[in-house]
């Protein structure tokens, strides 16, 4: 690496992470292929229909508490360390999962019990690395590649999956568990051992010397060097502890970023992306029309890869709110359309005429998501955090994020019951018209925004709050000279 040139060690170091995020995304996407086979006659793990369910959402679930801690460890060992020490696990829990189907383990009712134990460590893993993976693509590219970079990595979500599903279609679920991780998990490892520690993170622990070091080597000007380390001195503290880390948490300008952040990724899950990603073979089957269910699945994955890699040009020219508003339309009238197909579906209509619908549907809803609403919630969402709650921040409206999935996952065979597909499909609808009400309303336009002008937007915002407060009770206690009023 020590003939590229700074713009291409930064595009390396993002391929490794990326690697890293699609060996995680198929701890969420595994489920969607593996449930599937496993509920075959001839199969010999015997889940329950709630175990099935657990089995699909676990790391989910785990991903509640998961998230919080993960942000501290970031802030404690530092990204690139964290990502060392726990991606040789979550692959190792992958190996581990072939395990089960050994005649004595399955002979000793243990199978179900080993891939439910191997899910928790999935989901441990995974819930302790993602907030890493945004923050470290963000403070590792400079200002005019960040947005691309850190875009991106919804594209190596959407090959994580592609990969599953892909494989779905040739081999068994237990050949799937090595060979994905095989190859993401140990290039993304060896890419790694070779690549810097955040030189934020590194500002934030007070080796500024070090950071300076790694930032001549990853940024094309030495002015571009010093401005940096000195707008990320200004917001570090270089005994970070705890207490520390809430008392900057409840500070009202940094509070508020973490609110936009936590309520864009809330509502982009509420949108249906859970639901679709764990239940899509699942849904093709119910439809029991157009193409076989699992390269249905593939077709799905392959628009979402594209348009995911679509959408890193997009951020380049593209404003984040437009972007945003545009998906969630695109996405809400595809869901309704499924919504209206599975209704008719539901009252005995003949919908044999129109088995080109739901693959159509899950094709423009998946490109409204990928396209725009999640790489763009994803970007916005790490924009909008002010530096001294970066850390804390990701890993806080990760972990809200993470409950918000689960409970769309766990969810989701409830739901059907009770309301049917159509329902589902028409609430995931009605939450994706409901972010136009949040960018419209709260979130700012982070595009062309440095980490300080954002910092100094939150502070702007809560400002202005108390400042017209202070009007207010001037007017009713004393009047104010006009020529004394400031604007």
């Amino acid at each position: 690496m020590s003939q590229m040139s700074p713009l291409a060690r930064q595009v390396l170091a993002s391929v490794f992470i990326g690697l890293t995020l699609s060996c995680m995304m198929v701890t969420l996407a595994y489920a969607a292929v593996a449930v599937p086979q496993m509920s075959l006659p001839d199969s010999p793990i015997n889940f329950t229909p709630d175990e099935a369910s657990w089995f699909a959402t676990i790391p989910l679930l785990i991903s509640i508490p998961g998230a919080l801690v993960g942000g501290m460890m970031c802030e404690w060992l530092g990204p690139r360390r964290l990502l060392l020490l726990l991606s040789p696990l979550l692959c190792a829990s992958f190996v581990l999962m072939r395990v089960a189907v050994w005649e004595v383990v399955v002979q000793a009712g243990l199978a179900e019990v080993l891939l439910l134990s191997c899910r928790v460590v999935q989901g441990t893993m995974v819930a302790l690395m993602n907030p890493t993976v945004y923050m470290y693509t963000y403070e590792m590219t400079d200002a005019r590649i960040r947005g691309a970079m850190t875009g991106l990595t919804d594209l190596w979500t959407a090959f994580g999956f592609l990969l599953c599903y892909l494989f779905g279609c040739f081999y068994s679920w237990e050949v799937i568990a090595w060979l994905v991780p095989l190859l993401t998990g140990v290039p993304s490892f060896i890419g790694l051992l070779f690549t810097p520690e955040s030189p934020m993170w590194l500002v934030r622990k007070g080796k500024e010397q070090e950071a300076l070091t790694t930032l001549m080597k990853y940024r094309c000007s030495t002015e571009e060097v010093i401005e940096e380390v000195k707008a990320a001195t200004k917001t570090s503290n270089k005994d970070v502890s705890f207490v520390r880390s809430l008392q900057e948490v409840v500070k009202k300008p940094n509070l508020l970023g973490m609110v936009a952040s936590a309520l864009l990724l809330v509502m982009k899950e509420m949108s249906g992306n859970s639901g679709v990603n764990t239940y899509i073979v699942h849904i093709f089957q119910f439809a029991g029309v157009g193409l076989d269910p699992n390269w249905s699945s593939v077709v799905v994955g392959s628009v979402r890869f594209l348009f995911n890699g679509l959408c890193a040009f997009l951020i380049y020219n593209v404003p984040r709110r437009i972007a945003l508003a545009s998906g969630a339309v695109i996405s809400a009238i595809a869901a309704t359309s499924l919504g209206i197909f599975f209704f008719l579906q539901s009252i005995e209509y003949d919908v044999s005429y129109l088995g080109w619908v739901p693959l159509a549907s899950l094709v423009f809803y998946i490109i409204g998501y990928a396209g725009a609403l999640g790489p763009f919630c994803w970007l916005t969402s790490v924009e909008v955090l002010p530096g001294p709650v970066r850390s804390i921040g990701c890993g806080t409206t990760n972990a809200v994020y993470s409950a918000v999935a689960f409970l769309i996952s766990k969810s989701f065979p409830d739901m059907q019951a009770a309301v049917g597909l159509h329902g589902i499909f028409w609430f995931y609808a009605s939450s994706s018209i409901f972010i136009l009400v949040i960018v419209l309303v709260f979130v700012p336009e982070t595009y062309g925004m440095s980490m300080k002008d954002v910092e100094r937007y939150w502070e702007n915002v809560s400002a202005s709050k108390k400042e017209k407060e202070k009007c207010e009770s001037a007017k009713v206690d004393e009047p104010v000279p006009i020529v004394m009023v400031k604007y």
